[in-house]
């Protein structure tokens, strides 16, 4: 399919064209250049690559351009606008500085980097007077940092939700509709190319972690240590509670979550919940992401696309270098209006004192009065029970229990669960997840 010409997006200036130097040329790369290659306003300086006889799938692409020094790229006097496409942050951070240090404009699609190392990185940008923009960096081909810096710029952002990682909800997806169990639904996202051979970066909730704090830093305006940042992967999740989920009018997701309190403290955290049916985040299917913003004046709006693959991570990345280009070829400042002011350290709420809905699984032995102890045990710690049911006899003969809880503090659920957790008729507590 022919790729759109952006040779409209842009301002025309005769005989202007724009120098670019990216590092990079793998999957989203290779889309770049596609965009780019055959417009007359773009010229590819450098490109570097950890291997100069890799086969490429890019027809008349020009070997000579390669090197496999990334610091050409960002040395190359002649180059306007970098963009890294490696990854991970070494060297990229050092290529990335160095960049910026030579006045270039900096597009990037490196979140652990943005998340990492982002608020030096755009003191530097704002001390050399360059742009550094990182719309790739989060949910693919979705805009959502430019939207969350300008067109809701009016309002008070109060919440950010969603789906931010395509290979889980690709993995949940298939548990769900088609009875997969976590191991077999992640071969099947490795052979689809959703998924890398090792997976650990997306199913234990890292890559959302990196994400959530970029977001958190444009919506709120505060520096986010992405480790501190609470996160439950997707592994510990079975067929079994896919299942029940379905059962009780829910879906699980691995969503990541930052929420403003009134007391000024950053909720933000990582983990699956189980998502109303209704709500439209149950329906957010395989590769795609989708978030939610609430706002004091828009109230809620939603992004919705595929968060990852060639192509729409190229969109993204093309749209920062169309939005730099516009001021390059004017010979104005490139979007003034995408500085990344100096933020304040965020002042994160623990855990424990954030309020949520719980679904617990645990099998129980064949013991009298069982199901009046577990609800002493939650009445004690404060947690009142909204439903409890029980479902078919184990193998071992135990019997499998789903309590579903009101809102409480995590505090008091953990409480009730180690209460739980220490009665003689509990086998063991299998699943604890909240509800979104």
């Amino acid at each position: 399919m022919p790729l759109s010409p952006v040779s409209e997006s842009v301002p025309s200036v005769k005989n202007a064209t724009v120098k670019i130097g990216m590092i990079g040329l793998g999957t989203v790369g290779s889309g770049v250049f596609k965009i780019f290659q055959n417009n007359p306003q773009f010229k590819f300086e450098r490109i570097a690559v950890r291997a100069l006889n890799k086969a490429r799938q890019l027809p008349g692409f020009d070997s000579s351009l390669l090197s496999d020094d990334p610091f050409t790229v960002v040395r190359d006097p002649s180059i306007q606008l970098v963009v890294e496409l490696m990854g991970g942050c070494e060297p990229a951070l050092a290529l990335v500085k160095e960049a910026i240090e030579n006045g270039k404009h900096v597009v990037t699609a490196n979140k652990e980097l943005i998340a990492k190392h982002g608020p030096t990185l755009f003191e530097l940008a704002r001390k050399h007077d360059v742009r550094l923009l990182f719309e790739g960096a989060v949910a693919g081909g979705i805009p959502i940092i430019m939207p969350l810096k300008l067109s809701l710029g009016a309002n008070r952002i109060q919440r950010i939700a969603g789906i931010l990682n395509g290979t889980t909800n690709y993995i949940l997806t298939k548990m769900s509709q088609e009875g997969l169990s976590f191991d077999e639904a992640l071969k099947q996202a490795q052979a689809s190319g959703f998924a890398e051979a090792d997976p650990t970066n997306d199913v234990e909730g890292f890559d959302v972690a990196y994400k959530i704090s970029v977001l958190s830093l444009i919506a709120f305006k505060r520096e986010v240590d992405s480790s501190k940042i609470y996160r439950e992967g997707i592994t510990k999740i079975t067929d079994v509670d896919i299942a029940n989920a379905k059962e009780l009018g829910f879906v699980i997701k691995l969503i990541g979550w930052a929420e403003m309190s009134d007391d000024d403290r950053l909720d933000i955290r990582v983990h699956p919940m189980l998502v109303p049916i209704k709500h439209p985040l149950a329906n957010i299917h395989n590769e795609f992401n989708a978030v939610f913003v609430k706002g004091d004046a828009v109230d809620d709006v939603m992004f919705y696309g595929r968060g990852a693959g060639e192509m729409p991570t190229a969109s993204a990345v093309g749209g920062d270098i169309l939005a730099i280009a516009s001021g390059l070829l004017k010979n104005n400042d490139p979007i003034p209006s995408m500085v990344i002011e100096p933020a304040d350290p965020a002042v994160l709420k623990p855990m424990s004192e954030t309020l949520n809905r719980y679904y617990l699984r645990l099998n129980t032995h064949d013991r009298p009065k069982v199901i009046g102890h577990l609800g002493l045990a939650c009445g004690e710690a404060g947690v009142s029970l909204e439903a409890v049911m029980q479902k078919c006899t184990n193998s071992d003969g135990t019997a499998s229990i789903i309590l579903v809880t009101h809102e409480v503090s995590e505090a008091a659920m953990m409480q009730a669960v180690e209460t739980i957790r220490q009665l003689e008729s509990t086998a063991d507590v299998a699943c604890l997840l909240r509800i979104f």
